[in-house]
């Protein structure tokens, strides 16, 4: 399932290292808007990707790698609303090897 938004969204999958990172920037029309159209957008990024989730049954791969791009996303945006990030800088975030970091895997290769 493609996940469309203000992100884009990589992973960094090393075998031999115990776990993975996940790669987030900001589209460069995203960094374009001013700081309240930052904020409107990503909110509704946010509400878009609550509908793709709850569209989802509870077994389905898709739905567990969403819940993580959904909670990461749900702390950026108050820093946003800020304007407290660096848009234009790559974040990295730590993930562990497990069900839900595997689903993230299949959900952004597909």
């Amino acid at each position: 399932m493609l996940i469309e938004g203000p992100l884009k969204i990589g992973v960094l999958d090393q075998p031999d290292q115990p776990g993975r990172e996940l790669h987030l920037d900001f589209v460069d029309e995203f960094q374009a808007l001013d700081l309240q159209a930052q904020g409107r957008k990503f909110h509704q990024y946010l509400q878009a990707l609550q509908q793709d989730i709850n569209r989802l049954p509870e077994g389905d791969p898709n739905r567990a790698g969403m819940l993580i791009v959904q909670q990461i996303a749900e702390q950026l945006y108050p820093h946003i609303q800020n304007g407290e990030l660096e848009l234009n800088e790559t974040i990295i975030v730590e993930l562990g090897r497990d069900y839900s970091s595997d689903s993230l895997m299949s959900l952004l290769n597909a």
